[in-house]
């Protein structure tokens, strides 16, 4: 597999962990892909933290009100579908800097790809739970540690190669047009969206029966 090319995979699955609608979307990945035997190829976008609700005015057009409603909507879809996973998401407007940890995301996916998963799991388990910083090189090669991976190889790397390998990744998914999450790529076709997993499952699984829409 390339460190700076999206592999020619069957199903590939594009997250930010500082989004929570991607933290919602990754064990109902993780059970699918695992029910059809599809082999994933897990992606790290900087698509962006979520936006919080701005604060009423008395000059709010109607734009600016549709925006504020669409925040709440999914700041109460976060809540209720965290409870449904029974997930601790804390502080969902946090926005710091996920660059360490994408970098040990691509070292694992390029050296020791049957770990990504269970660090992935991990990862954003810790994020949201406020218990990893994300920019902190230190703490990821701690959660490669955890995952039987070579933290220290990791961080040699980050500090070298790692940062030009996760912009040539990031060019490529912008020339895609692919900057949001959570994403799937099923060949060439592209869903956004976690609503979208049923028709993923449906491609997957070789078109057959009624289309899940």
């Amino acid at each position: 597999m390339s460190e700076s090319k999206i592999a020619e995979a069957r199903l590939s699955i594009l997250l930010d962990v500082r989004h929570p609608l991607a933290y919602l979307a990754l064990r109902p990945a993780v059970a699918m892909a695992r029910e059809v035997g599809a082999e994933v190829d897990w992606l790290p976008v900087v698509a962006g933290p979520l936006k919080r609700p701005s604060a009423p005015g008395a000059d709010d057009d109607r734009g600016v009100r549709h925006r504020r409603a669409r925040a709440q909507a999914i700041a109460r879809e976060v809540e209720v579908y965290s409870a449904g996973q029974n997930l601790v998401l804390k502080e969902i407007y946090r926005a710091p800097d996920p660059a360490a940890l994408n970098l040990g995301w691509l070292w694992l996916r390029e050296r020791q790809s049957e770990r990504l998963e269970a660090f992935l799991l991990e990862a954003f388990r810790a994020y949201w739970a406020l218990e990893l910083d994300p920019s902190s090189p230190s703490e990821v090669a701690t959660l490669l540690n955890a995952v039987d991976a070579d933290g220290a190889e990791f961080q040699a790397w980050a500090a070298g190669d790692g940062p030009s390998v996760a912009s040539r990744l990031a060019d490529e998914l912008h020339e895609r047009g692919l900057s949001r999450t959570p994403c799937y790529l099923v060949g060439e076709e592209v869903f956004v969206g976690r609503q979208h997993l049923p028709m993923v499952r449906w491609i997957l699984e070789g078109r057959t029966g009624r289309v899940p829409i």
